[in-house]
């Protein structure tokens, strides 16, 4: 970074203000080169720190810089250690202003490119999407992508399936915005992600079924189904110890895979309007049923026929 460079990032530190034209020639100027050190890097979320507005050419160029910095020029190359997780997260946190979103697709693009990163850092980006749709009290189209992302990107959970903490933020969410004018592929995703959850939580041994469980298989996909999730799985419901993990009542876990396998056997049949008012009571959404949870249950019923009932029972 050349003298006149530094001047002006100096200047910026000390003012905490700069017009959108020389922010432009700043980052073009710092993208040229590249980021070689972390005094630059900070220098340029002061900058942004400093705009009231920032355009899609500042968004790019701020985004591949740090990305870059972090995954090809710190070690080791192409991860993004505990120790760089800590200090991105502290630059973000410093305004003390809640994460936008530069902040948001700046992590969603280095736990794509990174070959691994921190738990942390997929959690923090997680949560600041779920903020995001609360603070405008609904998920738009944009903000469900990105939500989709994160998920499908998490590879510091479980990293096969969706965990308990993806699928909580998941449920806070729709809690907050459940009955909003939300966009339909909310729906969808919310109902992918948590079946993806409950079933490897409920299945006595997931690992087995990397590849019928992936996360990957269940979030990218958008179309009305995965391929049928049962019509890949090695036995049935009465095989093996299914719901175990729900409940600890041997009784129950019994009870549920009686159930779940007898339905699942007659899953071409329709299920009757007794039987869902049961399953629904039995879940406590005898209340108000929001369209995601709607979506879910009946995605649960195309993917895993019976496993709702199930469910119900071991819960």
């Amino acid at each position: 970074m050349d003298q006149d460079l530094q001047a002006i990032l100096s200047q910026v530190a000390k003012l905490g203000e700069m017009s959108e034209t020389e922010a432009k020639r700043i980052v073009d100027d710092v993208y040229k080169d590249g980021i070689v050190s972390r005094t630059e890097a900070e220098a340029l979320f002061l900058m942004n720190d400093s705009l009231a507005e920032a355009d899609e050419h500042w968004h790019e160029r701020f985004i591949e810089a740090v990305k870059d910095f972090l995954i090809t020029r710190e070690a080791p190359e192409g991860w993004v250690t505990s120790e760089e997780s800590d200090w991105l997260l502290a630059q973000i946190n410093k305004s003390g202003s809640t994460p936008g979103l530069l902040e948001i697709d700046l992590v969603l693009s280095l736990l794509r490119y990174a070959e691994g990163a921190p738990v942390e850092l997929s959690r923090f980006v997680l949560s600041a999407i779920a903020d995001q749709m609360v603070e405008t009290g609904k998920a738009s189209s944009d903000m469900v992508e990105r939500m989709r992302k994160a998920l499908y990107a998490s590879s510091g959970e479980t990293g096969i399936w969706v965990s308990r903490y993806e699928a909580t933020v998941l449920f806070k969410t729709n809690d907050a915005i459940g009955f909003a004018k939300n966009h339909a592929s909310w729906n969808d995703l919310f109902a992918r992600a948590v079946g993806n959850h409950l079933l490897a939580s409920a299945h006595p041994d997931p690992q087995s079924e990397e590849e019928a469980l992936a996360r990957e298989a269940w979030l990218k996909d958008t179309s009305s189904n995965v391929g049928g999730f049962i019509s890949k799985m090695a036995g049935s419901f009465a095989q093996d110890n299914w719901f175990n993990k729900i409940t600890f009542d041997p009784d129950k876990a019994a009870r549920a895979r009686e159930v779940a396998n007898a339905i699942a056997l007659r899953e071409a049949e329709n299920v009757t309007k007794d039987e869902n008012a049961w399953f629904m009571k039995r879940l406590g959404w005898d209340q108000k049923i929001s369209p995601a949870e709607r979506a879910l249950i009946d995605f649960l019923k195309v993917e895993a026929p019976g496993f709702t009932h199930g469910l119900a029972i071991a819960a």
